[in-house]
């Protein structure tokens, strides 16, 4: 329901165009959604202040990828959600991004109602927890 929702949702994506695209869908939905171009401002924000989901791109340059970056929300925030997002799909990746923590993955390009099904489905499951 718009405008009713506070959920927190941090989109990280060194690609500013999925970074908008993320925010310019998940924003209207009432979820308060922050964004970083890379894990190490996506980490500096998350320990600033939590986030109820983090969407991370898996490859980013830089020494923190979504998987480490993922690994470092779980650490600080076992609760949060993390999607990671890959335009690199292989099973074996999805295995250990889900073995790492991960809630679940999207496959880029994604269709904007799958992205907003696996956030919605995660912040329900969360609220539920």
């Amino acid at each position: 329901m718009p405008g009713t929702c506070s959920k927190r949702i941090l989109v990280v994506d060194d690609e500013e165009v999925v970074r908008s695209l993320c925010a310019r869908l998940l924003a209207p939905l009432g979820y308060i959604v922050e964004v970083a171009a890379d894990g190490r401002e996506a980490l500096d924000r998350f320990i600033r202040q939590p986030f109820d989901l983090v969407l991370t791109d898996h490859r980013m340059p830089g020494d923190l990828d979504g998987l480490k970056l993922g690994q470092g929300v779980k650490r600080r925030s076992p609760t949060t959600h993390v999607i990671l997002m890959t335009a690199f799909p292989a099973v074996d990746a999805a295995v250990e991004m889900l073995r790492m923590g991960a809630a679940d993955y999207l496959i880029k390009p994604f269709a904007q109602e799958e992205l907003i099904s696996r956030v919605q489905s995660c912040l329900a499951e969360r609220a539920a927890d």
